[in-house]
């Protein structure tokens, strides 16, 4: 018999002032989940909260743009014989 892990992490970004999200700031939002959802791991943690400003583009405001996240791990245990 073996086991089988398959281990899925979702994470959303959002705005809620903006309808989509800038095309430019989707590398720098990935960048900060993977980097928040691995050190959140590590501490022992299966979901938590997002949060980043960025501003990549001089057409973004001075302050830049703040961006709201939620990551969540889940995982399936297979059983095969």
């Amino acid at each position: 018999m073996q086991i089988e892990r398959k281990i899925k992490i979702t994470y959303r970004w959002w705005n809620n002032d903006l309808d989509e999200i800038d095309s430019g700031h989707i590398l720098a939002l990935e960048e900060t989940a993977q980097d928040k959802i691995y050190e959140m791991l590590k501490e022992g943690y299966t979901s938590g909260e997002l949060l980043d400003n960025v501003r990549m583009h001089d057409t973004d405001p001075e302050d830049g743009i703040e961006y709201r996240g939620w990551w969540e791990m889940t995982y399936f245990i297979e059983k095969k014989d």
